[in-house]
């Protein structure tokens, strides 16, 4: 046979191989992965070396192993930066939510990611910094963390985590038949006395004629005062049931309270009671 011929076929064989190699390996590596974080405050966003703009952020990457780094912008010059390494599985949306304190001690968040299981079980398992917080679910104390809970139903669910000396943080999570919920907590260190409302004769603030709100029972004793409606705002305050409150503003699932003289917040409205 001619030599030509020969080396051509090597050739066209080489390049074959090669093709075949990339798409191989290329399969391996999986698609492309959902990642959404948001930070208070604003910050930029780091993974690896790459730059994918400030927070708040939302959109597909390719799945992997990577570096997170979020640095404050702007004048939150105070807050620290955080770094963390997370896993972003293919067809999956990870969420990460940072409250970025003075440090790394009075910082906060959680890293949430679902990971497929080979059974159709619903279940969510907790990691927690520090380590052995107290996990509870719709009101229900579970354990301690690290926490593995199973057979739970499918659908929404209030989970709480908190710890002696830290600031309690609870989020609503969703469950799905054949995944795990992988949620990774940070709580921060509380180095700030909570503020106390200005006492009147009903245990909260004078109501002075205008609509108020009396806090019912809760499962933990008190309820949370948030900077903004939302679940992944900052806390401001707690309030403890049976005190009342002037009601300044609703919103969609919310009161909003003035519970310090001065001091404004939103409450969820599921735990409390309006009046006029």
């Amino acid at each position: 046979m001619d030599k030509r011929l020969i080396l051509l076929i090597l050739v066209i064989l080489g390049v074959g191989g090669l093709l075949s190699y990339k798409f191989y390996f290329s399969k391996q590596k999986g698609g492309l992965a959902g990642l959404k974080i948001v930070s208070t405050p604003t910050a930029s966003i780091f993974l690896g070396e790459k730059n994918l703009g400030r927070t708040p952020y939302e959109d597909k990457i390719s799945s992997g192993e990577y570096i997170l780094k979020l640095i404050p912008e702007g004048s939150s010059t105070q807050a620290a930066s955080w770094q963390g390494k997370v896993t972003l599985f293919p067809s999956v949306l990870t969420f990460i939510d940072r409250e970025l304190g003075t440090s790394d001690l009075t910082s906060a968040g959680e890293i949430l990611t679902l990971e497929k299981i080979s059974d159709k079980d619903a279940q969510v398992a907790v990691i927690s910094t520090p380590d052995g917080a107290l996990v509870t679910l719709d009101g229900q104390e579970k354990g301690t963390a690290p926490l593995i809970l199973r057979g739970l139903t499918i659908g929404d669910h209030d989970l709480t985590l908190s710890s002696p000396g830290f600031i309690t943080r609870t989020i609503k999570v969703r469950t799905t038949a054949g995944y795990k919920l992988n949620a990774n907590f940070q709580l921060a260190l509380s180095g700030e006395p909570t503020p106390t409302p200005t006492a009147s004769s009903s245990g909260g603030l004078s109501k002075s004629g205008k609509p108020f709100v009396t806090i019912k029972d809760t499962p933990t004793g008190w309820l949370r005062v948030r900077e903004e409606a939302s679940l992944t705002s900052s806390e401001a305050a707690k309030v403890k049931p049976g005190e009342e409150y002037t009601l300044l503003d609703t919103n969609d699932g919310w009161y909003k309270i003035q519970y310090s003289e001065g001091k404004e917040g939103w409450i969820s409205n599921k735990y409390a009671d309006k009046s006029e």
